[in-house]
């Protein structure tokens, strides 16, 4: 919002009227009842948000309407000035003002202008009832309850279904008057809320009554330099708890404009659920519950839940870290096909977009593990017929600190700080061998080195078993691992990932090919994707996978590597599945070569990371009403699979001996549409190991 009228005013900023604007809330249709000193008919930046049923409720009076700015008037247009170019903008501007004078000329007090009688203050509770409001501002108080007769209005007030917000007072007293203090009376509470009083500084005003004994149901808004009562661009600045009342009478017009189905009550009780917290943490005696705030107002609050056709509905709540995998790119963030309502705690219906809670893969690390000093023991064994057994396991050494967290939300999310630890079995006699691997802590599988690891490493196993049997120059190895995930404070998900890959590969001379094909089977979503399955977001997939690669010496000091691989992704989630088969497809082509003065080698590396070739996602899902009590229909939604770009890494590597036995490498890579968006800007990194044994 950038118009003079709404820039005059802070308080519109400091509430965030705007998100409620933004929304299409402008109090439409929305009748606030003002009990106060009468309001101005005329006044210019009023004209039509007075009710014609505004009355005089003092017997023998009958003026409803008063020709200055009265205080009712000051009031009335904190709530409902015009958007109209000049003055300033009310919090609910196109809501109607019922106005009901109350006021008397004979103050006790010399140095109060506008005072009301209990008596009076019946009548307008009740004329109130009489004429349905459900929003009554009072702008108004004293020091001692208001007596049994006001009590019963009070009462049948709030039985109608009203509520009543009440400034607390301006003596920069512990506790508010009345009968702001009624809002913690058992009889009344969760329908009055005392309203203190803050300025552009969220502090509390001076002169404002704090929360105390009200606390649970007090919250404080705007109060001090209102700008109202505008005539052309000639404004009242006035203070006060009165003016911070209105903000909240608006707000609570806002939020019966957006949401119909909400009673007055539901809506108070949502502003100050979603209060923003100020002073203490939580409940205090100065703040209350804190600050009017419209942004958290508009959002849902509570356990939020989307409707299925089938009457059954899902949590729209995902794990923090969640994420889809990032063959998927961006395909998930740029569909607009998931567009559908969620209903809160408090039944309101928003419209959502799903989508959103499937948030791209972060950005690959570049930064190289910490180096972690282990132990390594190692048995082997003879065995009969030339056999041999081989143990081996490692844990790491005993430092006095940790030399760096391992949590790790790029790559392995669950991963807490537990010590890394592996063990392996190997036996191998003749021409067959077999072993076993367990690892924690983020140990990897050794099983490596054999076309489609890049599919098999998605499964980020921590137990894994290899047979193999050779033939001369061929081999053929079958394997399988599985990998469990350790999240803080939840059970353990076992098995939530699985791979078994067979391999026939050969090995000559110069070189080596190997073909594979596998099967991975992944519980928290599909192609390396984090979404914990306790979700209805979850998406459990499985993938058939097939690939090829090889390398080959062409000449002494220069070799060729390479790799292709095809997979076929299946997807089955509660509510969003696959309709055509997710086609993805990586590969990568390397150059090795000698490097005769400034290195001893150097490659030269082209590759594509995992990236879905084809395929489409499909939803069942509600529609968006046109108006908000429309019934619910339902259609089917189709999205790609496919992302926008196609990422294409380019590595250039070297490596150089050093004199005292260690050695130096440095790799540069430079991505193009890295996590395969279209528009996303290169990427570049620089890396540099200095290794030396001891």
């Amino acid at each position: 919002m950038s118009s003079s009228e709404y820039l005059r005013n802070y308080g519109l900023a400091n509430m965030k009227a705007q998100v409620a604007w933004q929304a299409g809330a402008t109090g439409n249709g929305v009748t606030v009842g003002v009990v106060d000193s009468g309001v101005s008919n005329s006044q210019a930046d009023l004209v039509g948000r007075i009710s014609s049923a505004s009355t005089d409720v003092v017997p023998g009076r009958n003026t409803p309407y008063v020709a200055d700015d009265s205080h009712g008037t000051l009031v009335s247009g904190v709530i409902a000035s015009n958007f109209n170019g000049l003055g300033t903008i009310g919090v609910a501007y196109e809501s109607t003002i019922l106005s009901i004078r109350t006021d008397i000329s004979e103050c006790t007090d010399e140095n109060t202008d506008v005072c009301f009688s209990s008596s009076d203050l019946v009548r307008a509770l009740d004329f109130a009832v009489a004429n349905g409001v459900k929003i009554i501002n009072m702008s108004l108080g004293g020091d001692g309850r208001l007596g049994s007769a006001f009590e019963a209005a009070l009462l049948r007030a709030v039985n109608s279904g009203a509520v009543i917000v009440a400034s607390s007072g301006n003596d920069g007293e512990a506790n508010p008057g009345w009968p702001a203090q009624y809002a913690v009376d058992p009889r009344f509470a969760g329908s009055v809320i005392a309203v203190g009083s803050h300025g552009a500084n969220n502090l509390a005003s001076n002169f404002s009554n704090r929360a105390g004994v009200t606390a649970a149901g007090y919250i404080s808004a705007p109060g001090e330099a209102i700008l109202t009562g505008c005539d052309g661009t000639s404004c009242w600045q006035v203070s006060g708890t009165s003016f911070s009342a209105p903000h909240v009478s608006g707000a609570l017009a806002l939020l019966m404009d957006a949401f119909p189905n909400l009673t007055a009550r539901a809506a108070l009780a949502i502003l100050i659920d979603t209060a923003r917290d100020a002073g203490d943490a939580g409940t205090d005696i100065v703040y209350g519950r804190g600050l009017l705030d419209m942004a958290g107002a508009f959002r849902p609050v509570g356990a939020s839940s989307t409707p299925l056709a089938d009457g059954s509905s899902i949590v729209t709540e995902t794990e923090p870290g969640s994420f889809v995998g990032p063959a998927f790119g961006d395909a998930f963030a740029r569909q607009t096909a998931l567009g559908t309502v969620l209903f809160d705690s408090y039944d309101r219906m928003f419209a959502v977009q799903l989508g959103s809670a499937y948030p791209t893969a972060p950005s690959r690390s570049y930064q190289a593990a910490p180096f972690e000093p282990s132990r390594t023991a190692t048995t082997s064994l003879a065995l009969p017929g030339g056999g041999r057994l081989n143990l081996t396991a490692s844990q790491p050494e005993a430092t006095p600190e940790p030399i760096a967290p391992r949590h790790d939300l790029t790559n392995a999310p669950w991963l807490g700080d537990e010590p890394r630890q592996e063990a392996m079995l190997d036996v191998a006699i003749g021409r067959m061998s077999f072993s076993t691997w367990q690892g924690r802590g983020g140990a990897t599988s050794p099983f490596d080195g054999a076309a489609g690891d890049g599919f098999a490493a998605l499964a980020q196993v921590d137990h894994a078993a290899r047979g193999a049997v050779r033939f001369g120059a061929l081999s053929l190895a079958a394997e399988t691992g599985t990998g469990d995930r350790r999240m803080p404070l939840r059970l353990v998900e076992e098995e939530a990932s699985t791979y078994s890959r067979a391999t026939l590969a050969w090995r000559g001379e110069d070189g080596g090919l190997s073909f594979s094909l596998g099967d991975l089977d992944e519980r928290l979503g599909p192609l390396g994707a984090f979404l914990p399955g306790g979700s209805d977001f979850a998406l459990p997939s499985r993938t058939s996978f097939y690939a090829a690669g090889g390398d080959w010496s062409l000449r002494p000091g220069l070799a060729v590597i390479g790799e292709a691989g095809m997979g076929s992704t299946r997807v089955e989630g509660r509510f969003l599945s696959t309709e055509r088969t997710a086609i993805s497809s990586t590969w990568r082509l390397g150059l090795l070569t000698g490097c005769w003065t400034v290195c001893d080698r150097i490659s030269f590396t082209l590759s594509q990371p995992l990236r879905i070739e084809r395929g489409a996602f499909s939803a069942y899902l509600a529609d968006v009403p046109v108006e908000y009590f429309d019934p619910l229909t339902y259609s089917r939604r189709s999205f790609s699979a496919t992302p926008s770009g196609r990422q294409i890494d380019f590595i250039l590597g070297g490596e150089r001996r050093l004199w005292d036995g260690s050695s130096m490498t440095v790799q540069a890579v430079a991505s193009r549409e890295p996590r395969h968006v279209a528009d996303a800007a290169p990427e570049f990194a620089l890396i540099g190991a200095w290794r030396r044994r001891f």
